[in-house]
């Protein structure tokens, strides 16, 4: 009884702090978005789509270290668990140093500003996250939805005071949102500056190169589709409506991950070799979470034409439409989310890695060859199809896990 109060008060706890971080992110997409209009939206989004590609190498792959191994260390990383933040702080030192030369040189001959605005907001948003990374490792998910409402209220407070002052263009309100990022990274460290260690160890970088390959697959099948509709040409207004869409799928997405989170942990201190009974709780905890997905699409169907128009405006009507069609990927999304940490956690990381691999193969192919012909509409579609693909690799994934487990427990009885 008392563990079912303590697990109702960490959901509670995340849920709120959720709930504050997508309302307050909503609050401000509405207002950027008239802002700008849809065109400049459209650029704005894109700036965010390389920014969560960004994340990722300048991560490295350590987020999910710093969660792990701060749960229950590894025999691999056992004698460096002291000094993981260090390497954190040093590999994501620099690869934003790298980056923002990146963004000088300009190869892409992209817009200056708006690349050194996205490499510094994104960049120094990863520095916080590792600390937040090692309060969800001890299972301190109160102290974590705690700083989650910090650092969003702050970003959103420098961001909107940049709006309040004319900010018309994305880099400006990046900039802001950089700002906000540091001010909440002096905030967690004001009792003393993680100092960074640049002499990582080669057997660090080969337990976290896998995982930093998985969360690029993921970003790039998840998010790409924004940066190639810059590629193809796609009108700007079109990429815009999208990108308005888009937020707010992934604002269902983000009320799911405490779950996934609480599932991981659960897993991840069993130390018992697992047992049919977890891969079937597996199975239907994702059952309901695409249940709750379909619920979503029914309710979006009648609503969402009327929705966009009253929040963001009539130039972003054709977000309503493109809308109802993303709604039916959360159907496939919200269950890969549980899916996806419970394939995890049972040890099937190879499996889960070739399955975004796989998928990001998929929808960047898909979108080369569609977005010609089919324009956004080709990356919503792709958007959709690729979640049904991730769906099939994972559930194989689990299948052969719950193959696994039954052949064990066949061989032990034999014995």
């Amino acid at each position: 009884m008392e563990e079912h109060g303590m697990l109702r008060r960490l959901l509670g706890a995340q849920w709120l702090a959720i709930g504050f971080v997508g309302g307050v992110s909503f609050v401000l997409s509405v207002f950027i978005a008239r802002r700008f209009g849809p065109e400049t939206f459209g650029v704005y989004a894109q700036a965010i789509s390389l920014g969560s590609l960004l994340m990722i190498l300048v991560d490295g792959g350590f987020g999910k270290l710093l969660l792990r191994e701060t749960a229950r260390a590894s025999s691999k990383l056992e004698q460096y668990s002291e000094e993981l933040h260090g390497f954190a702080y040093g590999h994501a030192c620099m690869a934003i140093v790298l980056l923002a030369f990146l963004a000088m040189v300009n190869p892409l001959s992209l817009h200056r500003p708006t690349l050194l605005a996205t490499v510094g907001a994104f960049g120094v948003i990863v520095l916080g996250q590792f600390s937040l990374a090692i309060l969800r490792g001890q299972g301190r998910l109160v102290r974590d939805a705690a700083w989650q409402v910090s650092s969003r209220a702050i970003t959103a407070a420098t961001m909107a005071l940049a709006l309040w002052a004319g900010a018309d263009a994305p880099w400006e309100v990046l900039a802001a949102q950089f700002l906000g990022a540091f001010l909440f990274l002096v905030l967690i460290m004001h009792k003393g500056w993680g100092r960074p260690d640049f002499r990582i160890p080669k057997s660090v970088y080969a337990v976290a190169v896998p995982l930093i390959w998985l969360d690029l697959a993921t970003v790039v099948y998840f998010r790409s589709d924004m940066l190639l509709c810059e590629l193809m040409e796609v009108p700007n207004a079109d990429v815009g409506a999208y990108g308005v869409a888009f937020r707010l799928v992934e604002a269902f997405l983000l009320l799911a991950s405490p779950v996934g989170l609480m599932l991981f942990r659960r897993f991840r201190l069993d130390t018992e070799a697992p047992v049919r009974a977890t891969v079937m709780g597996i199975a239907r905890l994702t059952l309901l979470a695409g249940g709750i997905g379909l619920l979503i699409f029914a309710v979006a169907l009648p609503t969402a034409d009327a929705f966009f128009p009253l929040f963001f405006g009539e130039r972003f009507a054709f977000s309503g439409t493109l809308f109802k069609v993303l709604c039916f990927m959360l159907v496939f999304a919200l269950a890969n989310g549980v899916l996806g940490q419970g394939v995890f956690a049972l040890g099937l990381d190879r499996r889960y890695v070739w399955t975004a691999t796989a998928a990001a193969v998929f929808n960047v192919g898909g979108n080369l060859l569609l977005m010609p012909l089919y324009g956004v509409w080709a990356a919503v579609w792709m958007s959709v199809i690729t979640e049904v693909v991730v769906s099939i690799g994972l559930a194989a994934a689990l299948f052969q896990a719950w193959k696994n487990i039954s052949l064990m427990r066949r061989s032990g009885s034999a014995v």
